[in-house]
């Protein structure tokens, strides 16, 4: 989603931040962390059933992906984490990703999300080797291309070297590929032999659908393929924290993670504070806390120390 007002590095004041007085801890402790929830089954098998159980004309879960393959041929452990490379975080999220999971990344506009997605992609691709693709279903290549670079990411340099691609469609477009089993994004993604993706939004996407069965089917549908492509997604989506888990079957719900962002005002002191927080993150410890960010020359980086309000 474009975010004019989120690509703008900060002056060399850096933030301002204000501590909370009830907040006395500058230092991440045990307390500061949430262990992995123990599950006795997976949620997204629980949605899969609840989908299937409704409609007796929905396909079968494994009929839908038939030959759907891995776009990839990473055979290391299904425990490695992927690091992001956002100076900061990962050390608050057990070193990083769990490798093939599904990140949801939510907030109102303005709050950073195009932009840690985007530094996600850029450090893979510099830091770690591992080949990315954006997947945009409203700003086009030419703006996040620009944006991109006031940071320092040359993406068309990336792209040149086979080592990134950027595919824009209109949501209907997105339909007519996932209908036919997503065939020109998996081709995208092989060719590269891509390891992270990112979507820019899934909230978009569902617009499409004005019954909300089918909008969670939909939906559903999209995040069984690029759990079967074998990638590392981060999704974004406009919705509000407190929306995207209140209810069974809901797109925080079928999420393997949610990290949410904010762009606050403190009335008071008259300026207003970027963060984000760790909602949840299946198979990690993470920190529990409202981390402080800041855009820098070079990108974003998270302050966990540094208490907000």
């Amino acid at each position: 989603m474009s975010e004019e007002n989120v690509f703008e590095p900060a002056s060399e004041e850096g933030i301002k931040i204000v501590s909370a007085p009830e907040q006395k801890k500058s230092e991440a402790s045990e307390e500061d962390f949430v262990a992995p929830e123990r599950e006795i089954s997976s949620e997204k098998e629980q949605v899969v059933e609840k989908v299937s159980s409704v409609d007796a004309g929905v396909s079968d879960e494994k009929d839908l992906l038939a030959g759907v393959n891995a776009v990839n041929d990473d055979n290391s452990s299904d425990d490695k984490r992927v690091a992001t490379g956002i100076r900061g975080f990962d050390e608050l999220i057990s070193g990083g990703f769990e490798k093939n999971s599904i990140v949801l990344l939510v907030g109102s506009a303005g709050t950073g999300k195009t932009l840690f997605s985007m530094q996600f992609l850029f450090e893979g691709v510099k830091q770690f080797g591992e080949p990315g693709v954006f997947i945009s279903f409203e700003e086009e290549r030419d703006s996040l291309y620009k944006h991109a670079l006031q940071f320092g990411w040359d993406f068309e340099s990336m792209e040149k070297e086979n080592k990134f691609k950027l595919l824009y469609f209109k949501p209907h477009q997105v339909t007519a590929i996932l209908e036919e089993g997503g065939g020109q994004i998996r081709d995208a993604l092989k060719s590269i032999g891509a390891k992270r993706v990112v979507i820019d939004s899934i909230t978009a996407y569902g617009l499409l659908f004005h019954d909300e069965y089918k909008r969670r089917e939909k939906v559903l549908e999209f995040f069984n393929l690029l759990s079967k492509w074998g990638v590392t997604a981060l999704v974004i989506a406009e919705d509000s924290p407190a929306d995207v888990e209140k209810e069974e079957g809901s797109i925080g719900f079928i999420s393997d993670a949610v990290i949410s962002m904010y762009y606050q005002h403190d009335e008071e002191k008259g300026i207003r504070v970027h963060s984000l927080e760790v909602l949840k993150m299946r198979g990690t410890r993470h920190t529990n806390k409202l981390c402080a960010i800041n855009f820098e020359k070079d990108g974003i980086t998270v302050y966990p120390d540094v208490e907000v309000f």
